[in-house]
C-alpha cells in the first residue's frame, strides 16, 4: 500500500497532489522517471529565467539581464537593481532553501518536512517588515487562488523564521506579463495560515490509495500521461 511517509512537501508538491494524487504517487513515491523536458518547454524556460535572475543578484556568470527570456523583464529592472543593492549589502537573500520540521520549526535538511524555496527575501529590522517573493514566468490566468495560497505559505514561513517580523509582504513577480501580485499580512495573520496548511497536507500523509484525477485538463501536460508524457500512468487520457 502506497504511503508518503518520509517524503517532504512544498507548495508545488501540495498543488500537484490536490490536482492529481496519482501523479504525486508516480513521481514522489514510486519515483518513476519522467521524460527529459524539451529545451522549449515552459519548465525549462522558467528554470533559465530563474537561473539568470539568481546569477544577476549574485554577480555570477550568466547574470546579464539582456539574456533573460522573460517578455517584460525591462519592467522589473528598477526593482531588480534595488534588490541587488540590498543583496550586496547583506540585507536580502536570493534562492534560499528554508527547512521546517513537522512542528513548523526551523531545522536542517536531514529533518525537513516542509521545504520552501524563496526567490528573494528582505527584512528591515527597524520596521519589522519582511518582503518575500517569487518570480513567475508564463501566464497568470486562472492561477489567482493557488498563487494567493503561495503568498500565504511564504508569509507563514517568514514569520516563523524571524520572531522580530511584524508584517510580511508576499510578492509574485510576473516577469512575462509585467505586473506584481502583492499581499500584506501581519505576523499574526501569517501564523494563522499554518493550521489551514496542516489540514491540507495531512491528506497527503493519510492517503493510501492516491486516486487518479484523470481528465483532459490534468492529463494534458502530465509527464506520465499518454499524450505528452511517457505513458506510465495507467488511467491517463
Amino acid at each position: 500500500m502506497a504511503s508518503a511517509d518520509g517524503i517532504n512537501w512544498s507548495i508545488s508538491k501540495l498543488f500537484m497532489y490536490e490536482s492529481c494524487p496519482m501523479r504525486f504517487r508516480l513521481k514522489y513515491i514510486d519515483r518513476i522517471p519522467e521524460l527529459p523536458p524539451k529545451p522549449d518547454s515552459p519548465l525549462e524556460r522558467g528554470n533559465r529565467i530563474h537561473g539568470n535572475l539568481e546569477n544577476f543578484l549574485k554577480d555570477k556568470e550568466g547574470g546579464d539581464l539582456k539574456d533573460n527570456e522573460a517578455k517584460r523583464i525591462e519592467d522589473f529592472k528598477p526593482a531588480l537593481n534595488h534588490l541587488k543593492e540590498l543583496y550586496d549589502a547583506g540585507k536580502a537573500t536570493a534562492e534560499d532553501n528554508w527547512f521546517y520540521n513537522y512542528d513548523w520549526e526551523v531545522c536542517d535538511r536531514k529533518s525537513v518536512w516542509l521545504w520552501a524555496k524563496l526567490d528573494f527575501y528582505v527584512f528591515d529590522p527597524d520596521t519589522g517588515l519582511a518582503i518575500v517573493g517569487d518570480y513567475k514566468s508564463g501566464k497568470s490566468a486562472y492561477k489567482a487562488v493557488e498563487h494567493t495560497q503561495q503568498t500565504q505559505l511564504y508569509a507563514a514561513v517568514a514569520a516563523i523564521r524571524n520572531e522580530h517580523v511584524k508584517r510580511v509582504v508576499s510578492e509574485l513577480w510576473y516577469v512575462d506579463e509585467g505586473h506584481v501580485m502583492s499581499r500584506s499580512y501581519t505576523a499574526e495573520q501569517a501564523m494563522g495560515f499554518i493550521s489551514m496548511f496542516d489540514r491540507r497536507v495531512d491528506r497527503i500523509y493519510q492517503d493510501r490509495v492516491f486516486k487518479p484525477n484523470a481528465n483532459a485538463i490534468t492529463c494534458k501536460w502530465c509527464p506520465y500521461g499518454p499524450r505528452n508524457g511517457n505513458g506510465q500512468c495507467p488511467v491517463g487520457v
